[in-house]
């Protein structure tokens, strides 16, 4: 019998209906279903709610759960490209603010919502580096019972679990979606089989 992380390394098939085994095309996929300040504004909103802010009630469970689902697949695609020691895109220091390094493709993107807000200089410049600091802190399984723990406790209000330290909770993750987003948008050209430019719809 196959091992069934085999067969779906990063969890995608629960909420893209299919699997995806390039770490590169699971970080399109997710941008391409939302932008990375829906991202990073739902994750400090559930930290917010797990940590002590009552019942999250702005979205529906059935979202809240597809956002977990999606961002538990980005934590274990980011832990395979955290072994990459460095950024093949080189920034240099008076390009820093070119849009070209940190806005994505679509006719929708908003260069400043799509600023990182989180990133440090040299994490900025490599992003590879931000997936390497955030499995410093703790491995993949335990980044992903986290994660889940959060979800949950932000939906149930369950009060054996407050997220220790929910700041850098908050912070770390949002560096990862941050650092996710970059890598995207410099070294991904297509998604499921398409240019960018010329898919067929977007976030």
């Amino acid at each position: 019998m196959k091992n069934k992380h085999t067969k779906d390394p990063f969890n995608t098939r629960c909420w893209l209906s299919e699997t995806i085994t390039d770490p590169y095309q699971v970080l399109a996929c997710l941008f391409f279903e939302a932008h990375v300040h829906d991202f990073r504004k739902l994750v400090k909103k559930l930290v917010h709610h797990a940590g002590g802010g009552g019942v999250y009630k702005r979205q529906s469970p059935a979202d809240v759960l597809l956002y977990m689902k999606m961002i538990r697949s980005l934590i274990k695609a980011a832990n395979v490209l955290k072994h990459t020691e460095c950024s093949p895109v080189i920034i240099n220091e008076g390009d820093l603010l070119n849009t070209k390094n940190y806005r994505s493709h679509y006719v929708t993107a908003d260069a400043w919502m799509e600023f990182p807000r989180h990133l440090s200089k040299k994490e900025y410049c490599n992003p590879y580096r931000a997936f390497q600091q955030f499995f410093n802190h703790l491995p993949v399984k335990d980044w992903v019972q986290c994660w889940e723990q959060v979800v949950e406790a932000a939906l149930c209000r369950d009060d054996a679990f407050t997220p220790v330290a929910p700041l850098k909770v908050y912070s770390r993750l949002a560096k990862l979606v941050e650092a996710a987003h970059l890598v995207d948008v410099r070294e991904v050209t297509h998604v499921g089989g398409q240019l960018k430019g010329r898919a067929a719809s977007s976030p």
